[in-house]
């Protein structure tokens, strides 16, 4: 028997140390255990860039609990790296000797750069980045930003300002004021401004953020504005918002972390002067990170295959989906797009995405039982863990694995989601099921789809016509379909 190996990535931070323990299963990693202690490492860093004995205690103590998370793990590969604080402490030696005797292991003190490449890869890897795409990551220390395309970063900065210095410079007393945020803009803008023109003469079309901060700056916007994207306009409210509050402790803000809320108006600050700089219209927020990057930097995962599909060969493994005949829905649901393609009524790229997930993924649920196992698969889905997914991703995904047979349900979706196209696809995925199960081999059954105004018209050629238990199931099909108000017609080729 295979022994089980563990991934454990530590990420020794400006402002707070991380631990994160994984294994690689079925080709994709799965977090098992994750551990966070502030240790303010950047607050115990002087004019001199010594670091304190009692910021070095700080992070020996949080080592020590550390190991214990960890050491009775039978087999496990690990990997220590240290940013901005330790990067730029003159005495990072004294702390490096002090960690060793009750961290054993080698602690690699990265580079800027490199911590903005693996930045890079902890984003690459948990979302797709299909276009160009910048990245902000506002650490304690320092900020990395980043252009790249799929797995290959292509332009790499980092800049000594992160929400622990700038709270400790700027906003030390907790006060929050216009005078001090302006103080704080101007400083990182003379920052920021002079690389711009190299990042805008590359050019991108995506814009995100990684990090605490940036996760705080997005809970923060939600929460007050019920927005789920930082833009500009709102970004700017909730800067004037936190001037009106005065003062962190007066911050009421339920979404984030009360140890967070000392930070939270350096970063907004930051932020802003990034937004001026770069001509910002919005940025959304993404949970991968350094930490990230560093575990599948000691795995053995495939970095060419994007982590939508990462995802879905893992669960196809785990389910033991029967891959053939998800091909053969796969290949009927391209030939109905090409199709609809002749009449300007093909899906679009994001509807053809979530049926192709659904073709691999609609019989996840005969795992648990076959009978209603649509039903099983929407809820496996839904609670499954994965990665490259987004909210909206998962649980349209879900409500077509839901629907690819049996009673149509659709439920109260969100605003963000088109109902029209989604009722399409769902009667497109059932029909693709539907005549794949009768198939044999990889061809496509002969028929052909178009719309008319709301009606879907499937035309049947005379081999379809002779298959009467097929001919049963289809005129079952419009039965069904029709009481959830979809209308489907058969036509004589």
């Amino acid at each position: 028997m295979n022994q089980t190996k563990y991934l454990v990535a530590v990420d020794l931070g400006s402002n707070s140390f991380h631990l994160v323990i994984a294994r690689e299963q079925a080709g994709c990693i799965k977090i098992v255990h994750s551990q966070k202690q502030r240790v303010s490492l950047v607050k115990g860093l002087n004019s001199a860039n010594l670091l304190s004995q009692e910021a070095i205690d700080r992070g020996i103590e949080c080592l020590k609990e550390f190991r214990n998370s960890f050491s009775h793990l039978s087999a496990f590969s690990v990997r220590i790296v240290a940013t901005h604080a330790l990067r730029s402490a003159v005495n990072n030696d004294v702390f490096l000797q002090a960690a060793l005797k009750v961290f054993p292991y080698p602690i690699e003190i990265i580079s800027g750069e490199a911590e903005a490449a693996l930045i890079y890869q902890g984003v690459a890897y948990t979302q797709p980045i299909e276009d160009q795409t910048l990245i902000i990551d506002i650490g304690g220390g320092s900020t990395e930003v980043i252009i790249g395309k799929q797995f290959k970063p292509q332009l790499i900065n980092s800049l000594a300002i992160g929400s622990g210095s700038f709270s400790t410079k700027f906003f030390a007393d907790g006060i929050i004021s216009a005078e001090k945020m302006r103080d704080a803009q101007n400083y990182a803008t003379n920052l920021i401004k002079p690389m711009a023109d190299q990042y805008h003469r590359l050019g991108w079309g995506t814009t995100l953020g990684s990090s605490g901060s940036m996760k705080a700056i997005s809970l923060s916007i939600h929460e007050l504005y019920q927005q789920s994207e930082i833009t500009q306009e709102y970004l700017y409210r909730f800067k004037k918002q936190l001037i009106v509050w005065g003062h962190c402790d007066n911050i009421p803000l339920q979404s984030i972390d009360r140890k967070r809320l000392p930070l939270i108006a350096a970063a907004v600050a930051i932020l802003s002067s990034f937004f001026a700089a770069f001509k910002l219209g919005q940025l959304a927020y993404s949970a991968g990170a350094l930490r990230e990057g560093v575990l599948y930097s000691l795995s053995d995962t495939r970095p060419d295959i994007d982590a939508h599909q990462r995802t879905i060969n893992s669960l196809c493994r785990l389910h033991f989906i029967d891959r053939a005949f998800s091909q053969r829905v796969l290949r009927q649901l391209q030939v109905f797009n090409e199709q609809l393609a002749k009449y300007s009524q093909s899906l679009s790229i994001d509807g053809l995405k979530n049926l192709s997930w659904a073709a691999y993924l609609h019989e996840i649920g005969i795992t648990i039982n076959t009978k209603k196992h649509q039903k099983h698969g929407k809820y496996i889905i839904e609670h499954a863990d994965m990665p490259g997914f987004t909210t909206i991703q998962q649980q349209v995904l879900a409500l077509l694995v839901s629907n690819h047979k049996g009673k149509v349900h659709i439920p109260q979706l969100a605003s963000s989601i088109d109902e029209i196209e989604l009722c399409k696809m769902i009667q497109i995925l059932r029909l693709a099921v539907l005549l794949a199960r009768g198939q044999s081999n990889m061809e496509p059954a002969s028929v052909g789809i178009h719309y008319q105004d709301e009606i879907l018209f499937l035309k049947i050629d005379s081999t379809v016509l002779q298959q009467s238990e097929l001919m049963v199931k289809l005129e079952n099909e419009i039965s069904q379909t029709a009481k959830a108000g979809l209308c489907l017609r058969l036509i004589a080729g």
